[in-house]
């Protein structure tokens, strides 16, 4: 392996670590999981994932009283303030990390990346859209 392919790595790891995102979606997590009331719906939540993993295993479907039920912890899942946080703020960080995949796909294919940068965002390069994961 290329040593200066590897420190780069390196330099782009240390980077996504100081990341607004990354630094925003810890502080989040630590908040929510603070939370009795999160931490409540969150465990009623994961003991319905695997209810439901369950059944669709069996090759069984899902009642309409499962898919209410699933709705239900959703709805309060959403209105749980340090839930919506950490969900709004684990989504940022996904996007930043399909932006910083994507680019460096484009540029192994040749195609040399979308011109996003490190601010993707409305006024990208204009090879931005859809596909880039900007927008």
């Amino acid at each position: 392996m290329s040593a200066e392919i590897m420190e780069k790595a390196g330099e782009l790891a240390e980077a996504i670590a100081e990341s607004d995102e990354l630094v925003a979606m810890r502080e989040a997590e630590l908040v929510m999981n603070g939370d009795p009331a999160a931490a409540k719906i969150i465990g009623e939540f994961q003991k319905k994932q695997k209810h439901v993993y369950d059944t669709q295993m069996r090759g069984e479907e899902l009642t309409d009283e499962d898919q209410k039920s699933i709705e239900e912890i959703e709805g309060r899942m959403h209105g749980n303030t340090a839930i919506k946080a950490y969900i709004e703020a684990s989504e940022n960080f996904e996007h930043l990390m399909r932006s910083i995949n994507l680019i460096i796909a484009r540029g192994i294919s040749g195609d040399g990346g979308c011109g996003c940068g490190s601010d993707c965002g409305p006024d990208c390069g204009t090879d931005c859209g859809p596909s880039c994961g900007c927008n």
